[in-house]
């Protein structure tokens, strides 16, 4: 057997992660458990919109599209059916760093995805009439989630602004004129580049016997040669040391203010405590800005805060819908005392325990079926390299301290190197406010 062994670990009291490497290159994240027969089986390529060029922004969203039509000798529509055929389920999804397809399968069907997915690494059909049909589908996608969506418009204004340099810059849907322009030998050219075993992780939990799983793939991925891809280094991000504000008018029936601070790569012991951070400040009803701007000055419907999970330095995304009467500089400056307050004076212990408890509760359900599983071991193995780190975040996530919360609050939510996006409301527009309120 050509596989070779590289690592294991625990995951929970019963269950084991094991890592190996086929002689192409091909990863193989796998765990047994038999605790329903079952099995998820997900292809995760390190390949995202960070990894397009200029001028053809979203090809890797288009393959998350064109990957479901014909392969080989299969039909449109047939990959799709054979898995339905066995009570199966099947979906994708595309974002900056990575690409994936997810599978999830009764366990004696095991053998059928493993044949299935292996076609479509290497016989995708990438014919004129396919591709078309396809770039429609993506174009029709981009009008209503970017173009006719405020959220999603602030969204792509965010990174567009806030992303100089690095290929964070553009959306992962692409661009609509990059997206009308890909050429059929372009795309061709990118699915013999980055489909290959070399640059794909095979996460599988469920249901298998391990060395079976070993001999299915073998025979199914051993014929496939690597395409000794090298990824090419990608542009730093210049330090940002001024704020950058973009006012915009959109004919919605309430404003919103978005800012975006720049934050550290998830591999940055840093970015589990922005993420505390976020969680603290806008994760519950009793969160320092949901309680002031939202319960106690009622200037806001709604106020979130999130960072971005990405292999590169990150962003951190709050987000507040202002109520009727509310300016944007009233929003701005309520957001800028909290923020202020918690930077001066750190939190008690009491409420450091209690996000604690929230994130740690939605850590671990996450990993309770094995979807999840699958979904957040392919995803560290994906942007960090090794899954191991997945239980490293674990441990760290339970020993983020009050200091700890103000320090990251210091150096990451500066209002001097921050972008902001303040969408003004033109007027109202049918269906608006209880589409925002939902």
């Amino acid at each position: 057997m050509s596989f070779t062994f590289e690592c294991e670990a625990p995951l929970g009291e019963r269950l084991r992660v094991r890592k190996h490497r086929l002689h192409n290159g091909l990863r193989l994240v796998s765990v047994m458990d038999d605790s329903a027969p079952i099995v998820a089986y997900q292809t995760w390529f390190a390949v995202g919109s960070k990894h397009e060029t200029p001028g053809a922004t979203g090809m890797a969203h288009l393959f998350e599209h064109l990957m479901f039509n014909q392969v080989g000798s299969r039909p449109v529509g047939d990959f799709d059916r054979c898995i339905e055929a066995t009570g199966g389920d099947t979906n994708a999804a595309t974002w900056v760093d990575w690409t994936y397809y997810r599978d999830s399968i009764p366990a004696r069907d095991l053998a059928m995805i493993v044949g299935l997915e292996a076609e479509r690494m290497t016989k995708l059909v990438l014919e004129p009439e396919v591709v078309e049909a396809e770039r429609e589908v993506v174009m029709n996608e981009r009008l209503q989630r970017v173009d006719d969506d405020v959220d999603g418009f602030a969204a792509e204004e965010l990174f567009k602004h806030a992303f100089l340099k690095h290929p964070y810059h553009w959306p992962t849907i692409g661009w609509m004129d990059d997206i009308k322009s890909l050429s059929i030998a372009d795309i061709k050219a990118f699915y013999r580049k980055y489909y290959a075993p070399d640059n794909a992780t095979l996460v599988v939990v469920g249901d298998f016997v391990e060395d079976q799983l070993l001999e299915l793939i073998e025979q199914h991925y051993g014929p496939i040669a690597a395409s000794g891809l090298a990824h090419a280094p990608l542009p730093e991000e210049p330090v940002q040391t001024e704020e950058r504000r973009f006012d915009y008018q959109k004919p919605v029936s309430v404003d919103r203010l978005l800012n975006g601070y720049k934050g550290p790569a998830q591999s940055d012991p840093d970015w589990l405590c922005v993420s505390f951070a976020c969680s603290l400040l806008a994760g519950g009803a009793s969160s320092p800005l949901h309680r002031e701007l939202v319960i106690d000055k009622e200037l806001a419907s709604s106020v979130s805060c999130d960072i971005m999970p990405f292999a590169s330095p990150s962003l951190i995304e709050l987000l507040a819908v202002a109520n009727r009467d509310t300016s944007l500089d009233q929003l701005q400056g309520a957001i800028d005392e909290v923020l202020a307050r918690l930077q001066a004076q750190p939190l008690p212990a009491s409420e450091i325990q209690k996000v604690q408890t929230m994130v740690e509760t939605e850590f671990w359900t996450g990993l309770t079926t094995v979807d999840g599983k699958a979904e957040a071991l392919g995803h560290y193995e994906c942007v960090h390299g090794d899954f191991r780190q997945l239980f490293r975040a674990a441990d760290r996530l339970s020993r983020v301290s009050a200091e700890d919360v103000q320090r990251v609050l210091k150096s990451y939510f500066k209002a001097s190197a921050r972008t902001v996006i303040r969408i003004e409301a033109l007027g109202d527009e049918e269906g608006e406010e209880d589409q925002e309120l939902a």
